[in-house]
């Protein structure tokens, strides 16, 4: 996190959602609620997926922020995750 910007309140806002969330390894070690745990995970990825995709156009997906983005966008998309130009 040391070569982040200085905070926009996007910026912020994600910094907050890290720092809440970063524990949660540890905390689901030791409470057992898996449907809850689903529903609420799942809620908060569609948060973050719409926050990525109106940073990417509308053509970005939650690969790009998992795994190393390697690509540039189109404005046009063609495949499932967006239109790639690598």
């Amino acid at each position: 996190m040391d070569n982040v910007p200085l905070p926009t309140p996007l910026l912020t806002e994600l910094i907050a959602l890290r720092v809440h969330t970063r524990h949660l390894g540890w905390l689901s070690e030791r409470e057992h609620c898996p449907e809850q745990y689903q529903l609420l995970a799942r809620a908060l990825l569609q948060d973050v997926l719409e926050g990525w995709r109106a940073q990417t156009g509308g053509y970005g997906c939650l690969d790009d922020l998992i795994q190393p983005r390697t690509h540039t966008y189109r404005q046009a998309p063609d495949t499932r995750c967006g239109s790639l130009v690598t």
